[in-house]
């Protein structure tokens, strides 16, 4: 499948070639089968590829769905925050991520700053975040011990700005739309990446 229609805008301002075009994560028309937006990620999600995790909640696409709760001795709910930011990073891009809690200091966005494999298995050096937009977010109960799910970059363009100095001793400058540095890709064992991790 390719890339989801909903990353060619920002999320949640739907256009008419995500909301009647085919479902990004299935294919389906979606003017065959009905269609929501996804509570977690803001990405229109088919009823074919929707999670079904508390439906009375909204739909609710795969990759957002949790596990089940790793222990539910006691069978307490606890709150959940669903988040989606919009980061600019030290590689030079902006990207919308799509999380569950507090954003992290770092993501993995592709592969300008380099990368290291193992056993032929490729993952991008992370990216320093710049700074941070809040574009969503909602509360909701989950069964206590419901692990918190992936980081989700869910969409990527390039920087605009310029790079900045730090405007004190001590902190760090902004990259602006070039990357903080460039590196290599270095292998642990030898291997070289597999086309479907790089």
């Amino acid at each position: 499948m390719g890339e989801h229609p909903c990353h060619q805008h920002r999320p949640g301002q739907h256009t008419d070639a995500c909301l009647t075009g085919d479902c990004g994560f299935c294919g389906t028309s979606l003017n065959d089968v009905a269609s929501g937006e996804c509570r977690a990620c803001l990405r229109i999600v088919c009823e074919h590829c929707d999670g079904g995790y508390q439906a009375d909640l909204g739909p609710i696409c795969q990759p957002c769905t949790p596990s089940a709760p790793v222990s539910s001795a006691t069978g307490e709910f606890v709150e959940y925050r669903l988040c989606v930011f919009e980061f600019d990073l030290s590689c030079g891009h902006t990207v919308f991520v799509a999380l569950t809690g507090w954003y992290p200091v770092t993501v993995a966005c592709c592969t300008r700053l380099g990368g290291a494999i193992l056993r032929g298995d490729y993952r991008p050096l992370d990216s320093d975040i710049d700074f941070v937009r809040g574009v969503y977010e909602r509360y909701e109960l989950r069964p206590q011990g419901t692990p918190p799910g992936a980081t989700q970059v869910i969409g990527r363009r390039p920087r605009t700005d310029e790079p900045r100095p730090p405007d004190r001793p001590g902190l760090k400058g902004s990259a602006g739309r070039y990357p903080a540095r460039v590196g290599a890709t270095f292998s642990w064992d030898g291997s070289i990446a597999t086309p479907e991790t790089t």
